[in-house]
């Protein structure tokens, strides 16, 4: 499939499983993952810069878009395995066996079959969503019904249902970007770096606006069509069955990779984040925001998710402003939220307010994300004067509240109580007594 799609370039596809399998084999337990990381990272970024440097065209489908799903794969594999044989070769303590408990999953190296089954497994190969090693061993070997049928019903849940859910959203996805790509263009925002251009001299900021939010809306239907029949695809050969429901229905999200109603309707930065490409979360959680001291957590995580994607100046631009806003939006959301929770009038208020502001901050964050170019993002930037990250800075001023009202508390809990699925990779859990942050 891979020479099919990429030709001679699929050779990359088997030359970094090989490379950061001979590692796992020779590197020692306590440095494994940081090695791997390293020397897959360095592997992906060299052709990354080889797509920009020789192909300055927009971006087009290429060979870098699997190895950054194989990237995810050989690293989480590696990190789980430093932390599980870094465990065992500790002495055991009862702190310890309950610190990491859930991080002893895999008992040895994989063998080269395991190993390269795992990483070249064709269901999400093309444009993801990661497969953590764990649970694809657990699909490879029935246990992922297994364990749930002990309590169920004996015959295998059938992902029927979800099948068709999925690959009725991926064609509507599809038929929505046909429609709108034609009418909503990215082309005419990059119109801004022409003073002479109509888009520069006669449309005002607000209107500037929302074209932008509805041409990145556009871009964004490609990847829920892709995320989407690539989640079915998984769930259409068994993979991905995640338990069941509480009225005894089967589960088939342990694949999924998109919330679409939960990031476009967010109402706060760090809940559409949380949304968006889930897995990914997950992999930066594990490699990057649990890694090292705590007070650099959110800027490892960006820069390692901008260093993944590429070179190009835009993500850069998206993932600075999405690590401000994200630090923002929690200072500001601590400091005005407990004031509209005394009624429910002001409880509604305050969420259309924020899902309003959201989808601004959003947009101005994401527009470079998909113009790639420096030029054109920090032209539609200072069509703004910048002013969203003027703002976001300023937030950055206020205090630190190290402790809320008990009164807060109980009237948030009482209008809100937020899902699991709604705490973002950078969310601090203030009733931890660890005083760790929680990543979901």
């Amino acid at each position: 499939m891979g020479y099919f799609c990429f030709g001679r370039q699929a050779i990359h596809l088997s030359v970094l499983p090989m490379l950061t399998y001979t590692m796992l084999k020779s590197v020692s337990h306590k440095n494994m993952g940081n090695v791997i990381l390293a020397v897959s990272m360095i592997y992906l970024s060299c052709l990354h810069l080889h797509r920009q440097i020789y192909h300055t065209a927009d971006y087009t489908l290429d060979i870098t878009g699997p190895l950054m799903v194989i990237t995810q794969r050989v690293t989480s594999l590696a990190y789980s395995l430093q932390d599980s044989l870094t465990v065992k070769e500790r002495p055991t303590s009862a702190n310890s066996s309950e610190v990491n408990g859930e991080l002893v999953k895999i008992e040895k190296i994989p063998s080269p079959l395991e190993y390269f089954a795992y990483t070249l497994a064709f269901q999400t190969l093309m444009c993801g969503p990661v497969v953590f090693y764990s649970d694809y061993i657990k699909f490879i070997e029935g246990a992922r019904v297994d364990e749930f049928e002990k309590t169920k019903r004996a015959t295998e849940p059938s992902p029927r249902r979800a099948v068709l859910y999925k690959v009725c959203g991926s064609v509507a996805a599809a038929l929505l970007y046909l429609s709108l790509a034609q009418k909503y263009p990215l082309a005419v925002l990059e119109e801004l770096t022409d003073p002479s251009s109509e888009v520069s001299r006669s449309w005002s900021a607000l209107y500037l606006l929302w074209y932008a939010y509805l041409s990145t809306l556009v871009v964004r239907c490609k990847y829920y069509h892709a995320w989407l029949l690539s989640e079915a695809i998984c769930n259409n050969c068994g993979m991905g069955f995640n338990g069941y429901n509480n009225d005894g229905t089967p589960k088939w999200d342990k694949m999924s990779n998109i919330d679409i109603f939960g990031f476009e309707f967010a109402q706060n930065f760090r809940v559409a984040i949380a949304s968006w490409n889930k897995n990914t979360n997950q992999w930066l959680r594990d490699v990057a925001y649990e890694r090292g001291g705590a007070a650099w957590r959110t800027a490892r995580v960006y820069a390692l998710s901008a260093v993944w994607h590429g070179f190009h100046p835009g993500y850069y631009l998206t993932f600075f402003a999405g690590g401000l806003f994200t630090v923002a939006g929690r200072k500001i959301r601590y400091v005005a939220r407990p004031m509209f929770l005394d009624s429910v009038p002001k409880k509604l208020f305050y969420d259309c307010v924020t899902f309003f502001t959201t989808r601004v901050a959003m947009t101005y964050a994401t527009v470079p994300f998909v113009l790639l170019h420096l030029t054109p993002s920090l032209a539609f930037y200072g069509k703004f004067y910048y002013s969203l990250h003027f703002i976001a800075l300023g937030a950055l001023l206020i205090p630190d509240k190290t402790k809320r009202s008990r009164g807060s508390q109980v009237q948030e809990n009482s209008l809100y109580r937020p899902s699991v699925d709604a705490l973002s990779i950078l969310e601090p859990i203030e009733s931890s007594s660890n005083g760790k942050l929680k990543i979901t």
